[in-house]
């Protein structure tokens, strides 16, 4: 459906001759407009005011990142086909479906594509980390999407030589090694996590945006099923993960895969051995607690791994204690409340990426991008903030 809308529009644009950017943009809005038969109230409403509706149907101006990002999430194509300029492809998701589903999301995509401009300029002037090459990597194609998950997770820890009973401690130092930055901010409630691809020439980069009001297994899980997406290169899309947006291949595979690689199986029978029977709550509760803290998985992917492996050997009644109980409270019962509650103690706070911020202050030392291009790494586009951040950590900014 993707491919069938951008490829009609494509044809329209390129129909429309020599013609401004502004006019090939007005054609190629007013043909999505009628073959998605919007009516003009919905349009009103995706865009937020009148001015904004009629400045954009008249073709007067080309509409701005954050507008592009509305429209091309909306109409479901990529929103260089809107700029109508020769930029970079982002890819644009099926899955976010309704006006207010964009709006969620908009601002945590808009200031993703600045991460992936970044990205591709300090790359431009040679200032990219080392990366563990996966070029050679190949995921999983069979047609069960657990087993596609599970295999793919199997095959990248033999890649990164992984035993199957090995933690993977530094998940997040893990995927950006690989040359993916990765980014912890605030979104909005049930959606844990972004994964954004842009396709330059023949270049595909990515940007992941965790959602850091999560608890640190939820990020963690959240973080491994957005590098499936990455080495499965699900494509033409922003990738917006909802707790009640779980019925699709990707989803499934992304989910397994997660779950796999973070708690192989034979990790999970490694701990079943080691805690041996389980009779009472606080059993089961240290069991869980346990391949929680160890493995970083969440509390949900521990309980579907436990009932898919030792469905028969514990009691139904402790299985579903442990699924209604507060993490904390299972924590709590095992001893771990202050663990977890150093693990959760960075909760709700704003990181970003070390690999990208690496990457943009060394291009900024060699004066190669602007004060602007590291506070839209370090500090959410504010140049004073930045300029405060870079001051404080000893940089001479008199001199800049």
């Amino acid at each position: 459906m993707w491919a069938a809308a951008a490829e009609g529009t494509a044809e329209g644009v390129m129909m429309a001759g020599t013609s401004t950017r502004e006019e090939r943009f007005k054609h190629t809005l007013n043909t999505l407009v009628e073959r998605e038969c919007v009516t003009r109230e919905t349009l009103l409403d995706l865009l937020g005011s009148k001015e904004s509706y009629a400045a954009l149907t008249s073709g007067s101006r080309l509409p701005s990142a954050y507008e592009a990002t509305l429209l091309s999430a909306f109409f479901r194509v990529a929103p260089g086909l809107l700029l109508q300029g020769d930029e970079p492809s982002m890819g644009v998701s099926l899955r976010l479906g309704t006006i207010d589903g964009i709006h969620d999301v908009s601002d945590a995509v808009s200031h993703a594509t600045k991460l992936l401009a970044t990205d591709r300029l300090t790359r431009e002037w040679g200032c990219i980390q080392p990366i563990i090459d996966v070029a050679s990597f190949a995921p999983s194609k069979v047609w069960h999407d657990r087993n596609a998950g599970e295999r793919t997770a199997a095959r990248l820890r033999a890649y990164l030589d992984f035993s199957e009973t090995e933690p993977i401690e530094d998940l997040t130092g893990l995927v950006e090694s690989l040359g993916v930055p990765v980014e912890y901010r605030q979104l909005p409630d049930k959606v844990h996590g972004i994964s954004i691809p842009e396709k330059w020439g023949d270049c595909v980069s990515w940007v992941v945006v965790i959602n850091s009001n999560d608890v640190w297994s939820r990020q963690r899980f959240t973080l491994a099923h957005e590098l499936c997406h990455v080495l499965q290169n699900d494509p033409g899309q922003v990738i917006v993960d909802r707790a009640q947006m779980q019925d699709l291949r990707p989803e499934r595979i992304a989910n397994s895969f997660a779950r796999h690689f973070l708690l192989p199986e034979e990790a999970l029978l490694d701990k079943l051995e080691k805690h041996g029977s389980i009779s009472t709550k606080t059993q089961a509760a240290a069991l869980v607690a346990d391949i929680i803290l160890n493995y970083g998985v969440s509390r949900d992917a521990t309980m579907i791994a436990l009932g898919e492996v030792a469905e028969d050997d514990i009691e139904r009644s402790l299985v579903e204690f442990c699924q209604t109980a507060q993490v904390s409270e299972l924590m709590r019962i095992s001893g771990y409340s202050a663990t977890w509650d150093e693990l959760n103690s960075t909760r709700g706070e704003s990181f970003p990426s070390e690999r990208l911020s690496q990457q943009v202050l060394d291009a900024y030392a060699e004066q190669l991008v602007s004060l602007q291009a590291v506070a839209d790494v370090i500090a959410n586009g504010s140049v004073e903030n930045a300029r405060l951040q870079l001051s404080d950590a000893g940089w001479d900014m008199d001199q800049r």
